[in-house]
């Protein structure tokens, strides 16, 4: 199924928001519409959940912003201590060849701030665009268009100190290169944000085509 998305212009902010933590940098983005496609396995999982519910319901799909921050533990790894992506309604494209700028170590997270509480979460799912890679003895990645339901692990996601990341050997873009599609419902609303994560340096550790089969 196809829906009416948006093609990314990234514009850093100068303001920044402060709080017992460092400042983080705010990163908005604006958008052309194009379209995104998601994957055929995941509208059909969708639409076979909310016509269990009711054989008579209207779906009526909507794209949500979407937000997700980074946050460096080594110093001088990510082009700022703290950053935050905000993405408008239908999420967008998050090229760490921007951002993860040295060595180190650093968390990746989605904001709790975002998330309606009245809107009932149906799905979070990743879609791998990495390749299984064995790095010093330890497997990374789940392999080209693997997808998996991170439905259980949105609470976790959300903290900001949850999902660390490391540049040695590009194991952050093994754990983290592809989409995250997030599904969210409210009676017959369902509301879609994605999330596509690459780095355009390193093309030839991503794979081709990885949804096709999806």
């Amino acid at each position: 199924m196809k829906l009416i998305g948006a093609a990314f212009f990234i514009l850093i902010s100068s303001c920044t928001k402060s709080g017992n933590q460092s400042h983080i940098t705010l990163v908005k983005v604006e958008t052309l519409a194009q379209e995104v496609k998601i994957p055929k396995v995941i509208m059909s999982t969708v639409e076979a959940e909310l016509f269990k519910d009711s054989k008579n319901i209207v779906p009526i799909y909507t794209f949500a912003p979407l937000s997700v921050q980074m946050t460096e533990l080594s110093e001088a790894v990510l082009s700022q201590p703290q950053l935050r992506f905000d993405f408008p309604k239908g999420g967008g494209q998050l090229d760490l060849k921007n951002f993860v700028k040295g060595q180190g170590s650093f968390y990746m997270s989605f904001p709790s701030d975002q998330f309606a509480d009245d809107h009932e979460l149906m799905h979070v799912y990743y879609v791998s665009n990495s390749p299984q890679r064995d790095i010093s003895g330890e497997v990374y990645g789940l392999g080209c268009g693997r997808l998996v339901d991170l439905k259980n692990r949105l609470n976790q996601l959300q903290k900001p100190d949850f999902l660390k990341l490391n540049t040695n050997g590009l194991r952050y873009l093994a754990v983290t290169a592809g989409r995250y599609i997030f599904i969210f419902r409210k009676n017959n609303q369902v509301f879609i944000s994605q999330l596509t994560v690459t780095d355009s340096r390193y093309q030839s550790e991503l794979c081709l085509g990885a949804e096709e089969s999806v």
